[in-house]
């Protein structure tokens, strides 16, 4: 079963039972957003004749990472996962081991965004108005974050247009309640690594509103810059690709 565009994904138990018949040596991703990165993943290792599976999420990929080491199968199975939040305070160690490999960034955009030295893309006006959005949007997650990291009900997956659109909306979410402290140090770090530790969606697109500006001559869709950037297989694309053949050799 090869990686579709499709987001209608089998069953955790539909999964489970499909790796206990197949032979294939298999790489379990969590979906086919990052289709265009585990495509050329598939090309790479194509002497190994892998096949890479679509779980739906991380919850899902690890779930059946559980239940096949408790019933292992005949199958070589290797997963993949983004690093998430586990990139502020390290992979757990349970699922520290040589099956599981996790991006180097927060996710695979992070990684494609490093790879594909993406923000060459920008002119100088353009570079100046991207980091003045940044710097607006990571002041509002870093505070988002360590709320969340107290109260895993509040959402710090908004999308940066509110935040950056809505002066009324930011202007209420930085308001400190009583005894809260605005975590400058966590600000700073973010704003010094946030190629690497800002969630990569809300990184692309802070990015996307100066390279797809009405504007613009040229303009890039998410996508477009996603195959640029795998096509360079640089640093953190080999890391996963070599980390997989390693499963398998």
């Amino acid at each position: 079963m090869k990686l579709s565009e499709t987001k209608a994904y089998p069953s955790i138990d539909e999964i489970v039972s499909l790796l206990g018949k197949s032979n294939l040596p298999t790489v379990l991703v969590e979906g086919a957003d990052d289709i265009i990165f585990y495509r050329k993943l598939e090309e790479e290792l194509n002497d190994l004749k892998v096949d890479v599976l679509a779980a739906g999420d991380k919850d899902s990929v690890l779930e059946i990472r559980n239940r096949i080491a408790k019933n292992p199968t005949q199958t070589q199975i290797a997963f993949v996962v983004d690093k998430d939040l586990w990139v502020h305070d390290g992979v757990p160690k349970e699922y520290m081991s040589g099956d599981l490999v996790t991006t180097d960034g927060y996710s695979i955009e992070n990684d494609l965004f490093r790879d594909g030295d993406l923000e060459s893309f920008l002119d100088g006006l353009e570079a100046k108005a991207f980091h003045s959005d940044l710097q607006t949007f990571v002041k509002w997650y870093a505070l988002t974050l360590v709320r969340f990291f107290k109260d895993q009900s509040i959402p710090f997956r908004t999308h940066p247009s509110k935040i950056l659109d809505d002066q009324i909306f930011l202007n209420e979410q930085l308001q400190l309640i009583e005894g809260e402290e605005y975590p400058e140090d966590f600000f700073n770090e973010l704003l010094k690594t946030y190629s690497r530790t800002l969630r990569g969606k809300s990184l692309f697109a802070v990015l996307q509103r100066q390279l797809s500006r009405q504007q613009r001559d040229v303009k890039f869709s998410s996508k477009q810059l996603m195959v640029v950037a795998a096509n360079r297989k640089g640093e953190h694309y080999s890391r996963i690709a070599q980390l997989l053949r390693k499963c398998f050799e």
